[in-house]
């Protein structure tokens, strides 16, 4: 197990748990939050730990990932990260294959419960 998979694991055991379960609107409005932030990498503010930064929106935006796929009933497990963009990639593709529209989604549909579809 990769250090990225142990922290990906980590941070998604520690989170605060939910009382109901997330909806697929609600996961898909939350990836899409966190995808805006993926590929900020330097901040503006000068003396700022940039790379804890960019780890910390990779994780956010993984654990959001997996929220969603584990929405759509696909088996998604922390350890499969080992190499990260490659594993985003391949959930994705497998989330637009069952229709999911991952760009351009309006997200004020996603606030409202819509599943995304």
């Amino acid at each position: 197990m990769s250090m990225y998979t142990q922290i990906l694991d980590v941070a998604l055991h520690e989170r605060p748990q939910r009382e109901a379960e997330m909806g697929t609107g609600e996961a898909l409005s939350a990836l899409l939050d966190c995808r805006q932030h993926l590929d900020l990498v330097a901040s503006s503010e000068p003396g700022t730990d940039w790379s804890s930064a960019a780890l910390a929106n990779q994780i956010s935006y993984d654990i959001a990932l997996i929220d969603l796929a584990r929405c759509f009933g696909l088996d998604c497990d922390p350890s499969s990260f080992d190499q990260p963009q490659r594993r985003r990639t391949e959930i994705e593709h497998t989330l637009i294959a069952r229709g999911v529209r991952l760009e351009g989604f309006d997200h004020h549909r996603a606030d409202s419960g819509s599943d995304g579809r």
